[in-house]
């Protein structure tokens, strides 16, 4: 099933745009791996550190952008990627791979965070894929199974969130300081949930399908199960709610994330409920978040503070693909519409048609402006990946 409200076209050609941009500005030639932070005006700051998040992502846009444009720079630099990243944060002592480095590429933050592993899953599974890589593909498997032994809570089940350098417990296990400090976390595993979707494609193993299964099934049971249509974002070790806001960006973004692991295992249990829930996701976004300028609403707290109503890059991009895929799961043509008209936002307020990329913010929410063009937080994935999602939907239907 295909929309005409879209051209594949503009899908290519920013894929292209996006592929291009981090190639000429991001590429660290001097330091290895990508500078650890750039300016909305590309000035590089040659101080920040690196984190293993930006990488892991850059490495997974590059890999999956080289198989889909053919790009020959794209695997060169999908190549230096990977070796970067298992030269420098490779923990060949304890497993795993440290959360950061400096700018010059020594370790500057040694903690697991199982957020970050579970990127680097997902990236040597996709280089595994764009270079035919043993290797990768090996240490992509080794660390799914370092994650599943060291952080997987075998009385109460899911994953722990972080842990010091031997992974022995640690006090403050946030993610980022907007954070609460919860043992538990959605955003952890809907991560884990995609990396193991990654792997089980690239190596289509026994061991790779019981990881997927396991994480389909905690994910839909204590993270959307709960609200139905929205996720349950923060958890005590003996699964107590602490947290009632809505993340409409997860939201969306794991509707399809969801959906896309049910069809990567096969399983037509998981399959049913996974359809079931995905679709229920992208109502509950499309009845709550979307705006009358097409895009969808950042967050909403429980307390006074309420709905965040800007736009950051992330969501809007996890909204086209998720609306999109609620329209193919449903025939629903106004989740068609919805994602065409988050698209139409996207290239007049995010999409920097002066110094290339996305911005963080949309030019809607002037002043405002994000910290960055690219950096700790904000890599290729997000963007990069929606593109893809909609060149493959539309060049399969």
């Amino acid at each position: 099933m295909r929309s005409t409200l879209f051209d594949i076209a503009e899908f290519e050609g920013e894929l292209i745009r996006i592929e291009r941009w981090w190639l000429t500005h991001a590429l660290d030639a001097e330091r290895g791996g990508v500078h650890g932070e750039i300016a909305d005006d590309n000035a590089v700051r040659s101080d920040a550190d690196k984190g293993l998040i930006l990488h892991a992502r850059a490495l997974w846009f590059f890999s999956e952008s080289a198989r889909t444009t053919l790009s020959v720079e794209a695997r060169t630099a999908a190549a230096g990627l990977y070796e970067f990243i298992v030269e420098r944060f490779t923990d060949t002592e304890f497993g795993g791979l440290v959360w950061s480095l400096t700018a010059n590429g020594a370790w500057k933050e040694d903690r697991k965070q199982v957020y970050a592993q579970a990127f680097a899953v997902y990236a040597f599974a996709a280089y595994a894929r764009a270079a035919d890589s043993a290797e990768a593909l090996e240490r992509a498997i080794d660390l799914a199974a370092l994650i599943d032994a060291q952080a997987w809570d075998a009385e109460r089940g899911g994953y722990v969130e972080a842990f010091a350098r031997d992974w022995s417990p640690i006090d403050d296990v946030r993610l980022s300081e907007r954070d609460l400090n919860a043992p538990k976390t959605m955003n952890t595993h809907l991560h884990v949930l995609e990396a193991a979707t990654g792997l089980h494609v690239a190596a289509g193993l026994e061991d790779t399908a019981r990881f997927l299964a396991r994480n389909i099934d905690i994910f839909i049971e204590r993270f959307i199960a709960p609200r139905g249509g929205h996720l349950s974002l923060f958890y005590s070790m003996d699964w107590r709610d602490l947290c009632a806001d809505e993340s409409y960006g997860h939201d969306i973004e794991a509707s399809w994330l969801l959906w896309e692991a049910a069809e990567a295992l096969g399983d037509e249990k998981r399959l049913a409920a996974a359809k079931r829930r995905a679709r229920a996701l992208a109502e509950s976004t499309f009845d709550k978040a979307v705006g009358a300028d097409g895009a969808i609403a950042y967050e909403r707290h429980a307390d006074a503070r309420g709905l965040v109503g800007e736009s950051h890059w992330w969501p809007q991009a996890e909204a086209i693909v998720g609306f999109y895929n609620a329209f193919e799961l449903s025939g629903e043509e106004r989740f068609a519409a919805a994602a065409a008209n988050v698209w139409s936002f996207v290239k007049a307020n995010h999409i920097d048609r002066r110094y290339g990329e996305w911005t963080w913010l949309s030019a809607q929410d002037a002043p405002k402006r994000g910290p960055y063009k690219a950096g700790f937080w904000k890599g290729p994935y997000h963007n990069g990946r929606a593109m893809m999602e909609m060149i493959k939907r539309l060049g399969s239907s």
